[in-house]
């Protein structure tokens, strides 16, 4: 790999040059050139446009000319050839498909429903009331159901003082697990809604000297009961307790980036073919790292990336075996990755966000090139000198006054490549919601530690941000339904709340911003009536909303919608495509057209079809054309019910989906390939005739597996 300075050379130099001269330097002695296809490359999209102000402007930045590589693959690869690639010629294996957890700290990739549990406890032996009330954190395991993965429940005790106390969930599911006095099972599960359900075995929360069971176990006291026992021996019926559950109520909290994570994608050179050793896709894993152990190796990554990508099980691909090879594995501090990792342009460094309880690290790390950096998900090292490798992992602590303040964060930092910047936001729920943008300094820079060079304080829980160098603003959206942006254009950093474009929305998903014609694209899963797209000028001067389906307060969906190839080129009827919701429950696939002045239709016009045949949800699209196939494709992913038959109609998947003459043909027939829990964000490498060198990446969203598959076909 080479150090940023050289892609900054080669930027300027096709800088001074028009679009059809690219092509003729490319002929040259071969420049290099990268290609970074992170979660920001979803969120910046850059049209071609006859303007030369406006192309003269994109040229400056430098991820422009990484989306424009990324449409012009005939200028790439001196090896690219334009030919039909063969179909797939069975629904048979994925490319490959790895595990990113061990047994019992398997990760969980989807978007989690956090909020507030109580209930009203009634007639204990005593006949008298016991209260109860607390926080519980579930993720969508699909088909409606979902895991309760942490929380806590604090009992008021009238009937036996002796339980009064907080009472903390104990993990395990989402199979039933019998507790430690083998007096009965739970597992964990949770089926949300205004008053949610919980299924035959139940939730258990524990402290040091006590358990209690909230369930709605028939036997062998009457449904609806919760009951209390000594953890060292089962107390029995006679003194346990024992009462009825009058009310359970669970309110959707606000969770920014709805864990709609993206693996991300370097290519080391376009100018020549894509290498086995130097391009690699990496994933943050929401997991607790830790080591390994003596004798099953068991531990845990929260950060980990394989190159040897052109690889299949047949060993018949462009690269070398029969899968990927392990790159690095490491263990990043003592939280959760649970967002999109970013790259830098040279792919020598990551930036990140680690999440723990209550406060949030921004990392730096310069991948190892010596020594020992892991060898599986479940192997990890520790990055520098105490895991015996060279690796550099720099942390930032997300606090606004260096400590006193800290809140957690679930989003991914975005980074301004030109001034070197990273931007992140973190949020508390407490007092209705508040948060913090930050600007973190010297983000990617060699011997310099980066640094917070200012916060601004945001009075709701804000979305990831994302920076628009044109406008030079940076947009969020907000738990109050805004879209907003902070400047420094004055000189001083300043906040800016939007107008309120979505009364009644929980969700804060990042913005999409068009470079070029400088809008502003905002998805909300609740307006009070629908879920919603807004599109808006940078300015944010005015909007308009347009509705893909019934409110959903369950997720987040809809996530971010992306746009057909007549849009990004301007020859062709544009569109944009998003996973709507539906009935509220229902992932379905919607495409709004644009008026001759490019404002979004108020409408989807009736093009819409459903991606399952029962309630589940959905990932962010991904939109890519590929031009040796000259196909326009979209990709799509959700967590049940999968509409294509050949799956049987039950399980997630990743839809591949033929836009190229417009909105597509959804049905059983659909080419799809199954993906426990549904998908990811999805991503996409290369247009290559090379052999697996065409692809999409993505992580299940149970099971933890990171999947390459083949853009035709999904093979």
């Amino acid at each position: 790999m080479i150090a940023s300075t050289k892609f900054s050379l080669t930027f300027l130099v096709f800088s001074c040059l028009s679009i059809p001269s690219i092509h003729l330097a490319a002929q040259a002695p071969s420049p290099h050139v990268s290609l970074v296809s992170d979660w920001t490359r979803h969120h910046v999209l850059f049209r071609e446009s006859k303007d030369p102000a406006i192309n003269e402007k994109h040229r400056r930045d430098p991820r422009w000319i990484q989306a424009w590589y990324e449409r012009h693959p005939q200028a790439q690869w001196p090896g690219y050839h334009r030919k039909q690639l063969a179909p797939a010629a069975t629904a048979g294996n994925r490319d490959w498909n790895v595990p990113l957890g061990a047994p019992n700290a398997m990760p969980y990739f989807t978007a989690t429903y956090d909020g507030s549990l109580s209930f009203a406890l009634c007639c204990g032996l005593q006949g008298s009331y016991d209260t109860g009330s607390g926080t519980v954190s579930a993720v969508n395991l699909g088909n409606g159901s979902w895991l309760a993965t942490q929380g806590s429940i604090t009992v008021t005790a009238t009937a036996n003082d002796n339980y009064a106390g907080t009472y903390a969930l104990y993990p395990s599911g989402p199979n039933p697990t019998l507790t430690y006095d083998s007096q009965y099972y739970y597992d964990n599960l949770i089926y949300p809604g205004t008053s949610p359900a919980l299924d035959s075995y139940g939730l258990d929360f524990m402290n040091a000297a006590d358990t209690l069971e909230v369930n709605v176990r028939a036997y062998p006291f009457s449904r609806n009961n919760y009951e209390y026992r000594d953890v060292s021996a089962f107390v029995g019926p006679g003194n346990d307790n024992t009462g009825t559950i009058l009310s359970v109520n669970m309110n959707a909290a606000p969770n920014p980036g709805g864990g709609e994570t993206f693996p991300a994608k370097y290519v080391f050179n376009v100018t020549t073919v894509p290498s086995c050793t130097n391009d690699f896709v990496v994933i943050g894993i929401p997991a607790i790292p830790t080591p390994p152990t003596t004798n099953d190796n068991y531990g845990q990554a929260n950060i980990v990336g394989f190159n040897n990508l052109y690889s299949n099980p047949e060993g018949t691909g462009h690269c070398p075996g029969y899968g990927p090879t392990v790159m690095f594995a490491y263990r990043s501090g003592t939280g959760q990755v649970p967002a999109s990792v970013t790259l830098s342009t040279d792919g020598t460094q990551l930036a990140y966000i680690e999440n723990l309880s209550g406060s949030s690290y921004l990392h730096v790390l310069t991948i190892g090139t010596s020594g020992s950096n892991g060898s599986s998900a479940t192997a990890p090292a520790l990055p520098g000198s105490a895991g015996g490798n060279n690796a550099i992992d720099q942390k930032v602590l997300l606090s606004p006054d260096g400590g006193t303040t800290t809140q957690s964060s679930t989003t991914a930092a975005f980074v301004d490549y030109g001034n070197n910047i990273a931007y992140a936001t973190t949020y508390s729920t407490a007092a209705g919601g508040s948060g913090y943008l930050f600007a973190i300094a010297n983000i990617f820079s060699s011997g310099i530690a980066p640094a917070i060079a200012w916060s601004l304080p945001i009075d709701a829980i804000p979305s990831g941000p994302v920076y628009d160098s044109t406008s030079n603003k940076i947009f969020f959206t907000d738990s109050n339904g805004r879209i907003d942006y902070a400047t420094t254009a004055s000189g001083s950093p300043q906040v800016f709340p939007g107008p309120i474009v979505a009364p009644g929305a929980t969700s804060e998903n990042s913005v999409i911003v068009d470079d070029g014609g400088q809008m502003v694209y905002a998805t909300f899963n609740s307006n009070g009536t629908n879920a919603v797209v807004v599109q808006a000028p940078t300015t944010l001067a005015s909007w308009v909303s347009t509705p893909v389906g019934a409110a959903n307060t369950n997720s987040d969906a809809p996530y971010y919608p992306d746009f057909n190839n007549a849009w990004y080129t301007g020859s062709g009827t544009p569109l944009m495509f998003v996973a709507g919701t539906g009935n509220g429950t229902l992932p379905t696939l919607y495409s709004v057209g644009f008026d001759a002045s490019g404002v979004m239709n108020s409408s989807a016009g009736g093009q819409t079809a459903a991606l399952a045949t029962g309630t589940a949800d959905s990932s962010p699209v991904t939109e890519f054309y590929n031009t040796a196939l000259q196909k326009d494709y979209l990709f799509a992913g959700v967590t049940n019910d999968c509409i294509a038959v050949n799956l049987g109609g039950t399980g997630g998947c990743i839809l591949s989906l033929d836009i190229t003459n417009g909105f597509p043909t959804v049905n059983a027939a659909s080419t799809a390939y199954a993906a426990s829990g549904g998908t990811t964000g999805i991503v996409v490498d290369n247009d290559s005739s090379a052999t697996e060198a065409s692809s999409v990446y993505y992580a299940t969203k149970s099971g933890g597996t990171l999947v390459k598959s083949t853009q035709n076909g999904l093979d």
